[in-house]
């Protein structure tokens, strides 16, 4: 799989209302950071594209999947 870059919307500082970009190896990669930053009042999270610019995961459900916890795996006992 190509890197992604997900889309940060500034929020306060000299830089509000201007998108950030930041890259990594996956688009799990980028969903787990993007649930350490949501619900902070720095960033909004916007999107996450592909090498071209394109959108793979939109607003709405990157939101949703920044707000699910993570699936821990279950134990088993024996």
């Amino acid at each position: 799989m190509l890197p992604v870059r997900l889309v940060l919307l500034v929020l306060e500082g000299p830089r509000e209302g201007e998108n950030d970009f930041l890259e990594f190896p996956s688009i799990e990669d980028a969903v787990s950071y993007g649930r350490e930053l949501c619900g902070g009042r720095r960033f909004q999270l916007e999107a996450i594209e592909d090498g071209h610019g394109r959108s793979v995961i939109s607003y709405d459900y990157l939101n949703e999947l920044c707000r699910t916890a993570e699936a821990f795996p279950q134990r088993r006992y024996a």
